[in-house]
Parts: structure tokens; sequence; C-alpha cells
């Protein structure tokens, strides 16, 4: 996997109405993660969704290079984690 090729786009979900994130391939358009395919989870908003998706990237870039996937980049602090909802409810 390429980690370049890679970008964060989210999706408003017909039903129900909640934000998923996806990591695509730029270059094929292959899907490579979604929140909610792969996770089952959906944002509130799409802000939400698209930091979540971001720190997913992150993570995906670290562990590429061999680093840890939460070391010590947050300087300290983690960053908040957004308000997820499950798939099926709350």
């Amino acid at each position: 996997m390429n980690i370049e090729r890679l970008t964060v786009k989210v999706h408003l979900l017909g039903e129900p109405c909640l934000w998923c994130w996806e990591i695509v391939d730029v270059e094929d358009g292959d899907l490579v993660e979604s929140s909610w395919a792969t996770e089952w989870i959906g944002y509130a908003s799409s802000r939400e969704a698209l930091r979540a998706g971001t720190m997913r990237l992150t993570d995906l870039a670290r562990s590429s290079r061999g680093a840890p996937l939460h070391g010590s980049a947050y300087a300290g602090s983690e960053p908040k984690e957004p308000d997820k909802v499950p798939r099926g409810g709350g």
C-alpha cells in the first residue's frame, strides 16, 4: 500500500442519517477502509467523520513507517474522540 496515494472522504449515509469516512486510493479509486463498512461506526457531523478518518489515515501512515500507532506525536495527550454512533442505534 502506497500511503501517499490515500485520502479521506466523508459521505452522508441515507439511512440512518449519519456521516461516515472512507480512506480511498486516489489513483485507482479502491476503498481501503470505511468507518461504516469496516467498523460499523457513523458520526453525527461531517466534521467529526473527517476528523476520525484523518486520525485513522495518520495511524496507517505511522504503521507503514514502523512507528507506534499512538506514540508521542500527540505531545502527551491524545485528541478527543468524536461522538460515535454504532450501527443499529446509540
